[in-house]
């Protein structure tokens, strides 16, 4: 299976919603162009402090927007204008803008080809970099559009070139993205340059040196691989000053949830599990954190609406009554909204994880259901525990946490157990399923607009609360009395 084709099978949300892309007005940056030449203090700008010549001026486009008061550069992306981006001259606050609901794409595409011909390609960090870069003659060179963490489907355009060399800013958060950026790319074909101390960018590099001396530090770059290896003394460091990273869910009291863990989320029929994994996957999102969703048992069509119910509190009837500028409001809110949908075949599900891992970042793969999942094996039960084994494995590899939803054995066929409430042991299907998660968690509802919340096996305490539960919208925390409110920020 060619990464193409697994890449096409994971959808954002966008996409599900019918959302577009605002796409800025050429005119808009001719204009800007024009405005270059007639500012003596931008030109100054790009000529002095940056020191580049008119040819790269000319070549990449570059404007100037007197109402920001800010360098215009424009974001191609096969030859169409997608975005602009801004440079404030005089930043009160950061010193970057862009377009809003335009869509992030790499910089200077054409560096691709250039890096095809040459079997090898050039990462920096910022833009001004690349036209550093560029000028000095190195034109195999690409930068991610909106900084060094706007990472996306772009990355594809690098799998056939074997060589990829990051040049990220010579400092620590520099250092960590470049790690993370090679992460993505693969490992074993990329190489970190660094630059000699007292230089901070490939802008303040090419200021004082020639492609020559670059030339030199490509030649000396260290192979990314060399940072995999991990000492005891790094382990004690990592716990010493707080560097393994703990999520903390709203939904989930109490639990500190590793970076891969397999989280097992279950309940009786209806209680609402799909909407109770739509609410995390709210919050998550909320905080711009990359998630997956495969909904192996209703489809992306149906718990994608679910998870707009949930986010905007709307009831599908509610939604079916909206007129065309609310619903253009609802898919601009949705545009860059990090969540993302898959519904691979049995064989492909962990390629696809993988892919959604290196293209977005993904941090949390939520399965919905496990039973869907493996319906079709003639050992259920051995298919379970194998298929959990294969989750587990993949979050270690990945630093990605597993939310798997699945069903309970039957408990309430008879009368005198109509009440209980499902624990552990009552998961179905496998031994597999409370031997092997980090956490488990038990959904029951004890009256209409409840939701009970039972956390049954964590590596810390188990707690259990009692939200409020929307059944129409399937948001929790509406009721006044529940202290759990929304999940907002």
């Amino acid at each position: 299976m060619n990464s193409t084709s697994l890449g096409s099978k994971i959808q954002s949300l966008r996409e599900n919603v019918g959302g577009a892309f605002r796409k800025p007005d050429p005119a808009t940056m001719a204009a800007f162009r024009e405005n270059l030449a007639a500012s003596r203090e931008a030109m100054d700008y790009l000529t002095h402090e940056r020191g580049l010549s008119e040819k790269t001026i000319e070549h990449f486009k570059l404007g100037y927007d007197p109402v920001r008061h800010a360098i215009a550069i424009p974001i191609y992306k096969r030859g169409e204008l997608i975005n602009i981006k801004y440079r404030l001259l005089k930043p009160e606050g950061p010193k970057y803008t862009q377009e809003k609901d335009c869509e992030v794409w790499i910089y200077n595409e054409e560096g691709i080809q250039k890096g095809l011909e040459k079997r090898g390609i050039l990462v920096v960090e910022g833009e001004f970099d690349l036209m550093s870069t560029w000028q000095a003659g190195i034109h195999n060179v690409v930068s991610p559009a909106s900084g060094k963490d706007s990472y996306g489907i772009w990355l594809e355009l690098l799998d056939s070139i074997p060589k990829v060399y990051i040049a990220y800013d010579n400092d620590k958060a520099g250092k960590d993205a470049a790690f993370q950026m090679a992460e993505r790319v693969g490992v074993e074909k990329c190489s970190e340059v660094i630059y000699p101390e007292g230089f901070k960018d490939a802008n303040d590099y090419f200021r004082k040196n020639t492609n020559e001396d670059f030339k030199k530090l490509i030649s000396s770059a260290r192979p990314f691989y060399a940072y995999q290896f991990k000492g005891v003394v790094d382990i004690i460091n990592d716990l010493r000053f707080g560097k393994t990273e703990a999520l903390k869910l709203n939904a989930i009291p109490e639990v500190k949830i590793g970076e891969d863990w397999l989280v097992v989320i279950s309940g009786k029929s209806n209680v609402g599990k799909t909407s109770y994994v739509m609410n995390i996957a709210n919050e998550l999102t909320q905080r711009d954190i990359p998630c997956l969703v495969l909904p192996f048992e209703r489809g992306p069509q149906v718990v994608g609406t679910r998870f707009l119910q949930v986010k905007f509190n709307r009831s599908e009837g509610e939604f079916l009554g909206l007129d065309s500028e609310s619903w253009d409001e609802i898919t601009k809110e949705c545009v860059h909204t990090p969540l993302y949908f898959a519904m691979p075949n049995k064989n492909e599900t962990f390629d696809v994880i993988r892919k959604s891992k290196r293209i977005f970042n993904t941090k949390v793969v939520i399965v919905d259901h496990l039973d869907y999942m493996v319906r079709h094996s003639n050992n259920k039960e051995s298919e379970i525990g194998n298929t959990l084994q294969e989750l587990k494995r993949l979050a270690e590899e990945l630093k990605v946490v597993v939310i798997i939803v699945t069903h309970i054995r039957k408990i309430d066929a008879a009368g005198s157990q109509r009440a209980k409430k499902p624990n552990i042991e009552d998961l179905k299907g496998s031994a597999s399923l409370y031997q092997d998660p980090e956490c488990v968690v038990m959904l029951t509802s004890p009256q209409a607009g409840l939701l009970d919340v039972n956390v049954v096996k964590n590596k810390g305490k188990m707690t259990s609360k009692v939200y409020g539960f929307n059944q129409e919208t399937g948001k929790l925390g509406e009721k006044p009395e529940d202290d759990f409110g929304s999940f907002s920020n």
